[in-house]
């Protein structure tokens, strides 16, 4: 039987408001990091906060552009859901203030404390419009595939990626998948070693993973029924036909079952 290897995607969508959350925050980090700005909001047009990114302390003129913000929050919700506000430059002695708005449920609130030139703001907004599309895509929580993202610019599509990969890396053994893949390895592994003894285990679970091209953790139902079946195969050679005859009827079942508690 061909193996069923093939290339692991590497990227993940949020599939819980935890994982929602920290693609959220990781998204604020980068764009204050990379964009100079001093502290980001991220709000509904209802006032409540969904995330931010500020430091631990604030300056004085880091504080006062932020208790401007919360004194105009009203007006700013008031503009944004009754005006459709966009995008807005405010400039102030202390800094500078920039809304943007993420669809008609949300906005953001850039500051910056330190003068921005007009004429030179032309790329720091587009950057700003950029984290906007890239907010209203994972607060929508749509799907990251290529067919999902192409319509965007591409730095909006890149990043959107990245920000797939960066969950992957970061949150992948957090996920249903993950701990369903594990349990079902323990399930299968403790049942294998009752079979056939401690000594063949892990060579038998070595060729198994060879033959279906991938590991554990990346495991699908196709991968698991291949799987048992080159484990039972040898159960079969080395306990007797009996013996695997047994392990197909109680293992398979109790895999599937498995399988589909976690969906």
């Amino acid at each position: 039987m061909p193996s069923l290897a093939g290339k692991v995607d590497k990227t993940m969508e949020a599939e819980s408001v935890g994982l929602l959350k920290h693609m959220l925050d990781t998204e604020l980090k980068r764009a204050r990091q990379e964009n100079g700005f001093d502290l980001i909001l991220f709000l509904g047009v209802d006032g409540r906060i969904f995330a931010s990114e500020v430091p631990w302390t604030l300056d004085p003129k880091q504080y006062r552009l932020l208790n401007l913000v919360k004194g105009n929050l009203p007006d700013i919700c008031g503009q944004l859901s009754s005006q459709n506000l966009k995008l807005s430059v405010q400039q102030y002695d202390v800094g500078t203030i920039i809304i943007s708005g993420v669809g008609d449920k949300a906005f953001l609130v850039f500051l910056a404390a330190k003068p921005l030139e007009i004429p030179a703001m032309e790329g720091l907004l587009k950057n700003v419009l950029n984290v906007s599309s890239v907010m209203k895509h994972l607060l929508e929580q749509r799907g990251m595939s290529d067919d999902e993202v192409r319509a965007y610019p591409p730095d909006v599509a890149q990043e959107l990626k990245k920000l797939s990969r960066r969950l992957f890396v970061e949150k992948f053994e957090e996920t249903r998948g993950y701990k369903k893949n594990m349990e079902v390895l323990g399930f299968v592994k403790k049942r294998l070693q009752a079979a056939v003894g401690l000594g063949p285990l892990e060579e038998i679970l070595t060729m198994a993973f060879n033959e279906v091209g991938t590991s554990a953790a990346y495991m699908t139902e196709a991968h698991w029924n291949r799987f048992l079946e080159l484990v039972t195969d040898e159960v079969g050679k080395i306990a007797g036909e009996s013996a695997a005859e047994k392990a197909r009827r109680e293992w398979i079942p109790e895999v599937r079952k498995l399988l589909k508690s976690f969906v």
